[in-house]
C-alpha cells in the first residue's frame, strides 16, 4: 500500500479516488480500478498525471457495458472470421495451482474511432475482454470480464500484467489484512481510531512482506516479531539485514 484516504461522510470512492491520485506520483504507471471507479473524471485525472488506466467494466455503466459487450459479440459471431478487419491482439495463459486449473483468454481491441471515443472517455484507446475457464475438483466454471483502457491494442502483454496485478491485490493486501490481522473482526469505531489502526496495519504488512529471511506466512512473522526483538528489528529495517555483533 502506498497511500490511503478516508471517504467523506455520505460520499464514496468516486470522489475520493481523484484526491488519492494527487498523493502519489503515477507518471508512466498504469492505474487499475474496479467498476465503481470507471468514471470520465477519473480517467481525465489519470491522463493529466501522465499515466494510463485499465478500468473494470460492469453494469453500473450499463450503456457502455452493453456497447462493449455487443462489439465483442459481433466480432465473434462468425467462428471462421472472428475479429476480421478489427485491429486486435489475443493471448491465452494457463495457471495450475493447488488443484485448480484456470485458462484465461485475453482479447484487446483497438477503438474503431479513437477521436469519437475520447469525446466521452479521455484517453480511451482500447477495449478488453477476458474469458476464464476454471476447473476445480472436476467442476468447471465459466466467466467473462470486460475492460476499457488507454492502452493501445498492441500492448496486450501490458494489459495482461495490469489485470493480473489488480487481482493479486485482493490476495496480497485485502486477504492478508483479513486473515493475518483480523481486520474485518475489528470493533473499533470511535473517533479516528479505525482509520489510524487501518494505516498501522498496512504499514506493518508492508514491512512484514519486505522481510525475506523468515520463510513462514505473515501471521507467523507477526508472532515472531512480538516474541523476538532481534527479528522485530529486522522487520522494522525492512530488507536491510540485521547483523548481530558478537
Amino acid at each position: 500500500m502506498l497511500a490511503q484516504l478516508k471517504t467523506e461522510d455520505k460520499s464514496n470512492e468516486i470522489t475520493a479516488i481523484p484526491k488519492l491520485l494527487q498523493l502519489i506520483d503515477t507518471k508512466e504507471s498504469i492505474i487499475t480500478i474496479d467498476a465503481m471507479g470507471c468514471q470520465t473524471k477519473i480517467a481525465k485525472a489519470i491522463g493529466a498525471q501522465g499515466a494510463d488506466y485499465v478500468f473494470c467494466l460492469k453494469e453500473n455503466q450499463k450503456t457502455l457495458f452493453d456497447n462493449v459487450k455487443a462489439i465483442f459479440s459481433r466480432a465473434e459471431e462468425n467462428k471462421q472470421k472472428q475479429y476480421k478487419n478489427i485491429l486486435h491482439r489475443r493471448k491465452i495463459e494457463k495457471i495450475k495451482d493447488h488443484g485448480r486449473i484456470e485458462t484465461r483468454r485475453y482479447t484487446l481491441l483497438s477503438a474503431r474511432d479513437p477521436l469519437l471515443f475520447e469525446l466521452r472517455w479521455p484517453g480511451l484507446k482500447g477495449i478488453g475482454k477476458i474469458d476464464i475457464i476454471r476447473t476445480t475438483n472436476h467442476q468447471v466454471a465459466y466467466s467473462t470480464r470486460y475492460f476499457i483502457t488507454s492502452l493501445e491494442y498492441e500492448a496486450i502483454d501490458t494489459f495482461m500484467e495490469a489485470v493480473r496485478k489488480h487481482w493479486q491485490i485482493e490476495i496480497d493486501l485485502h486477504w492478508s489484512l483479513d486473515v493475518s490481522f483480523k481486520e474485518d473482526l475489528s470493533q473499533v469505531r470511535i473517533g479516528h481510531a479505525a482509520e489510524n489502526l487501518a494505516l498501522i496495519r498496512r504499514i506493518a504488512l508492508n514491512l512484514l512482506k519486505q522481510e525475506k529471511t523468515h520463510k513462514n506466512g505473515i501471521t507467523c512473522r507477526r508472532k515472531t516479531a512480538g516474541w523476538d526483538h532481534r527479528y522485530l528489528l529486522k522487520v522494522l529495517t525492512a530488507d536491510r539485514h540485521f547483523i548481530e555483533k558478537n
